[in-house]
Formats: structure tokens, C-alpha cells, sequence
């Protein structure tokens, strides 16, 4: 009897190691070093996500931030991706001649392995202030992502472009407003039909109508301040709606950016319903960072409450979403900030 307790017992540890073996091991082919507390942060992480359930799930990735501390790992940091759980990516494609750019060579490797394990890799743009006053801009920006396809393999191209269009940020005083430009982002005075903010969310539509005309099979998605359907929705913006962005793109993201789980599901609510016309079509976006463009700081990020609690707000938002047939999942401002909080003590 004690013999067969034994047996039993080594059969279970043996299933066990194989277990956390396959959970470390990718189709990269390595063998991530990692503590075991990031063992199974992981394994409760994409649990909680639910990737393995239906749901997709994706992270923006940056080159200033993570592609740099990969540069001569690009099959790591999709060994860790895997591990996650993760789906999809939304990664910096920063053109020539940049301070960011990263060389092709890198890209090549990284989205074919990607591919290898299964997740599908869409490249930033479409966030240029220049496309408020200029279509040709719209071109440049998927030409530069078609050009690169049409050089390499099936198994190395992009699945498609993110983009980051954010019309809110061009206040009167913003810095960076491009040349030519006369509409102003004002939350105080510009709400209204036809005022500034209605004309430069109408603008962020066109680009995404123009951009589609341009990206032949690639994908499209968009990200979107939560506020602006609720103002659409009771007549203080004629344009801005999710459905209007829909048109044109596969997805759009919430930028539901809160420390608190209940107020992120408050700002998704609105456009999970209004996009119902588009099943798994919304993506809410949580931010885990710290010290990035636009920051507020606490208030906006998951990352100084840790990683527990990380845990505890996605199962919630997760189940909340779920109740709305437009919830295709969660994503992750950015991954930089969220491998500060897997590897935390």
C-alpha cells in the first residue's frame, strides 16, 4: 500500500513539473528564467484574462520602453508574452531616420515567432497630429507598414495597424499642434455640436475612413477616450460615436484608465453598448505604467496598489464585460509598467 502511495506520489509531482515546464516553455524554445512567483503570477494571470476561454487580450509595446531592453532578444519578450497569455500586441513601428527606430531585422524575428505562438502583432501608427490637417499624411503612415509586408514573408508581415489618434490632447496651448491647424480641444467651452471638439473627433473618423481605404487586408483598431460617447450619446457631440469609428475599423479600445475596478467598467459601459451592432468589437484598455504622456499619475494606473489587486480588478472588469456581447477583452497600457508589477515582490 505504501509502495503504491509512493508510485502515486511521484506520478503527481512528475505531471506537476511537466506542467510548469510547458507553462515556461514556449515555441521559442526557451526556458524562461524566471522566479517561481512569476510562475504562477502568470498562470493566474491568464486565467483571469481568459485568452484560453475566447477572449483576446493585448499590450502596447514601445520602443523607448521594452523593444530596447529586448533588442537582442525579440524571441524572450514573445516567450513572456506567450507565458501571459496574451494574444495579440500593439508594438512601435517607428519610421527611419528616427530617434526610435528600431532595425527591420528585429521585427522580422520578433512577429514571426509571435506568429509561431499564436499571437498577432499590429503595428502603432496612425497617431501623427499632422493627419488633423493632412490626408497625405494618412498614406505615409500605411504605406511605411504595406512596404515593409510586401518585403518579407507571410509569416513576418504585421496583422494590422493601431492606431492612437487622440483629438483631446490638441488643447491651445498643446506644444506639439501641428501647423494650420485652427481647432482647439477645450472640455470647459467646445462641446456642442459643430464646435472644435465635435470637428476634431469628426476629423479622427475621416482618418480612419481614409486609412481603410489604403490598408488592403490589414486590420484596423482605434483607441478612444471614454468620454466621448456619453456626450454623443446625449446630443453634445454629433460625431465621436463608437459606431461611427466601427465603420471603418475592426475594433476600437476604451481608454478606461482608473486605479479603481468599478469606475473602469463606469467608463467602458457606454461604448459596450453602443457598439452592439459589432460583436467582440471593444477591447477595454487598463493602464499598469507609470511616467508615461498624458500621465495622472495614481489615479489613472493600476501599477502602485500591485499586483494582487491587479488580479482581483480584472476578474471583476472581465465579468462585467462579459455581459455585453461587443466584449472582446482586455488590454494593457503599457508592458513596460506590467513587467514592473509581474516581477515585484
Amino acid at each position: 500500500m505504501r509502495q503504491s502511495m509512493k508510485i502515486s506520489l511521484l506520478l503527481a509531482l512528475s505531471l506537476f513539473f511537466n506542467v510548469l515546464m510547458a507553462q515556461s516553455c514556449t515555441k521559442t524554445g526557451i526556458d524562461l528564467n524566471i522566479s517561481d512567483k512569476m510562475r504562477q503570477r502568470a498562470i493566474d494571470f491568464k486565467n483571469t484574462i481568459q485568452t484560453q476561454q475566447g477572449l483576446r487580450s493585448s499590450t502596447y509595446i514601445y520602443s523607448s520602453r521594452t523593444i530596447k531592453k529586448y533588442v537582442d532578444k525579440p524571441e524572450e519578450l514573445v516567450a513572456k508574452l506567450t507565458l501571459l497569455g496574451f494574444t495579440d500586441v500593439y508594438i512601435s513601428f517607428d519610421k527611419s531616420g528616427t530617434s526610435l527606430y528600431i532595425d527591420l531585422g528585429w521585427y522580422k524575428i520578433f512577429n514571426k515567432v509571435a506568429h509561431e505562438n499564436n499571437i498577432k502583432v499590429h503595428a502603432l501608427s496612425l497617431s501623427n497630429l499632422k493627419l488633423y490637417v493632412s490626408d497625405e499624411v494618412v498614406k505615409t503612415d500605411v504605406d511605411w507598414v504595406k512596404s515593409y509586408n510586401n518585403s518579407v514573408s507571410a509569416a513576418e508581415r504585421f496583422d494590422g495597424i493601431s492606431a492612437d489618434l487622440e483629438p483631446h490632447i490638441l488643447k491651445a496651448n498643446y506644444p506639439n499642434r501641428p501647423e494650420g491647424l485652427t481647432l482647439a480641444w477645450d472640455s470647459e467651452n467646445s462641446y456642442g455640436i459643430g464646435k472644435d471638439n465635435d470637428l476634431l473627433l469628426k476629423r479622427s473618423v475621416e482618418v480612419m475612413s481614409l486609412a481603410k481605404k489604403e490598408m488592403g487586408s490589414l486590420t484596423l483598431n482605434e483607441a478612444l477616450g471614454f468620454f466621448f460617447q456619453p456626450r454623443f450619446d446625449t446630443g453634445l457631440l454629433e460625431w465621436g460615436g463608437a459606431q461611427q469609428f466601427l465603420k471603418y475599423c475592426d475594433q476600437v479600445v476604451v481608454m478606461a484608465y482608473n486605479y479603481r475596478a468599478t469606475r473602469v467598467v463606469e467608463m467602458a459601459t457606454p461604448i459596450l453598448i453602443a457598439a452592439s451592432d459589432y460583436p467582440k468589437s471593444v477591447s477595454i484598455a487598463v493602464k499598469t505604467s507609470l511616467n508615461t504622456l498624458g500621465d495622472d499619475g495614481p489615479l489613472t494606473s493600476f501599477q502602485p496598489q500591485g499586483w494582487d489587486n491587479l488580479i482581483t480588478s480584472l476578474a471583476y472588469i472581465v465579468s462585467e464585460g462579459k455581459k455585453y456581447n461587443t466584449f472582446r477583452g482586455m488590454d494593457f497600457f503599457e508592458f513596460a509598467g506590467f513587467e514592473i508589477m509581474w516581477e515585484s515582490e
